[in-house]
């Protein structure tokens, strides 16, 4: 028997027909994060190929604004003097939608979404050697966040929304591992700050 038909035989009971449609809801939320896990786990078309972060920035501007929207001001910072890592463009284009996606749920009355790039040196490995990494930051000026929003950011299915979940940051964070990056997140009362970090293609540390 299938959920519309159930609907028709429940039409009646308002409390029947209420926890219908919340379970309409968990379907179609099932099925989006299901899709969301299939894409991440199916080998990719595209092989790694050599990005410039800052020209894929600059491109996708348009793009951001709308997903943003009139009330949200965007802003790019990007100074990295070695922008190029090895990445997959079409998922390096996903983690900045999604990043702007959940910084627009911070800020309903509006705001600005600040991008900046950068080049970082840091000792890494055993015996310590310096690297340069391109550091990404996506910065807000929503609700900050805290407490188990914080530590649970990049948890499947967590959302701080009430009746959203999906992989959302967890997403995000998978793509930034398949990088050979890591992540982490700054929050302040007014603000959050997501970094990034990539290893960039340069001749320090190689």
């Amino acid at each position: 028997m299938s959920l519309d038909s159930l609907k028709q035989r429940l039409a009646s009971d308002e409390s029947a027909d209420r926890e219908l449609m919340e379970l309409d809801g968990a379907i179609d939320s099932a099925f989006h994060i299901g899709r969301e896990l299939v894409a991440l786990g199916r080998p990719s078309a595209h092989a790694p190929s050599v990005v410039d972060v800052n020209e894929v920035a600059s491109q996708l501007e348009g793009v951001l604004a709308r997903v943003l929207g009139p009330g949200i001001e965007i802003s790019f910072q990007l100074e990295a003097a070695d922008s190029l890592v090895e990445a997959e463009a079409v998922q390096l284009e996903w983690v900045f939608l999604n990043l702007a996606a959940n910084s627009r749920e911070a800020m309903p009355n509006g705001g600005r979404l600040t991008i900046q790039t950068a080049s970082v040196d840091r000792q890494v490995g055993l015996p310590p050697r310096l690297r340069r990494f391109l550091r990404l930051t996506v910065t807000d000026t929503g609700h900050g966040l805290f407490g188990e929003a914080r530590a649970r950011a990049f948890d499947p299915f967590f959302s701080t929304r009430e009746g959203a979940s999906g992989l959302g940051l967890t997403s995000v964070a998978m793509i930034v591992r398949s990088f050979h990056g890591w992540l982490h997140i700054e929050s302040r009362d007014l603000g959050t700050s997501i970094h990034i970090n990539l290893p960039a293609l340069t001749a320090v540390g190689r």
